[in-house]
């Protein structure tokens, strides 16, 4: 499954720096399902694969999905790539799902799954970047975590960033960036849109034909007060393809390119 294939909603997280949950107590109850063979998981985790790469994505499809990543990882529990693996579906769940407690639980359960990808293997980014993600959607969801969740995704993106600043299309770099442009600032929170910005044209730099990183490099240079360069940018998403394996995000970003646009063209 390609890391690439998931809609990077978390980067429109907006941030509430607000309640005192920690992160660090998130759990997920224990499953008491029957266990897979070795084998049945591995069988289960290529089906799950299948699923969830079809395109165009349906959430049907990453439901059926999601169940699946999930019981070959309870069954591979000492497999870095099967807890990563559901750790990502389920992301794509806590950031599209329509009602509030499915988004929730789905982040959580995200959560748990990435930390676990962390413990196995310390210097894998997928583990980093599928929890920073899970914890923006929990965060967002449930703003009791927003003081929490704020210094446990900058922690674990900076991270991300040092071990492989390119995954995800420079997804490491764009959370980032967005995360400072939305956060507020100091002394209040980690807020800095200068941060953000930078960040944002670095992911540009290192993947110019893709459209999301347009999209909130466009929100940046927006806010930086450079309405010509951020209408340059959008242009960039509403012209571009539809990704090849991102055809739903590709919509979104769209959508987002459109609203954005009628804010510059305001007078």
């Amino acid at each position: 499954m390609g890391s690439k294939g998931v809609a990077l909603l978390a980067a429109a997280v907006i941030v509430a720096v607000c309640g005192c949950r920690s992160i660090d107590n998130v759990r997920v109850r224990s499953d008491q399902a029957q266990l897979l063979t070795v084998a049945e998981a591995q069988k289960t985790r290529e089906e799950a694969e299948s699923l969830y790469n079809q395109q165009p994505r349906s959430m049907a499809s990453v439901r059926n999905a999601v169940n699946l990543f999930e019981q070959a990882a309870r069954t591979l529990q000492d497999d870095y790539i099967a807890q990563w693996q559901a750790a990502e579906a389920l992301e794509f769940l806590a950031g599209n799902e329509t009602r509030p407690e499915l988004r929730r639980v789905s982040a959580r359960r995200g959560i748990v799954l990435a930390r676990r990808a962390r413990e196995l293997k310390p210097d894998g980014v997928e583990g980093y970047y599928w929890y920073a993600l899970n914890v923006g959607w929990l965060a967002e969801v449930d703003r009791a975590y927003g003081l929490d969740a704020v210094s446990e995704m900058q922690t674990a993106l900076k991270r991300a960033i040092e071990l492989d600043e390119r995954y995800d299309l420079a997804g490491p770099l764009r959370v980032l960036g967005i995360l400072y442009l939305r956060a507020p600032q100091p002394p209040a929170s980690i807020g800095s849109p200068r941060k953000g910005l930078r960040l944002l044209q670095r992911a540009v730099e290192l993947f110019p034909d893709y459209p999301e990183n347009y999209l909130y490099l466009a929100e940046a240079l927006h806010g930086s007060g450079r309405a010509d360069e951020a209408k340059k940018a959008l242009r960039k998403v509403l012209e571009a393809n539809p990704w090849p394996d991102q055809q739903f995000e590709s919509d979104q970003w769209k959508a987002e390119a459109l609203k954005l646009r009628a804010q510059l063209d305001k007078p």
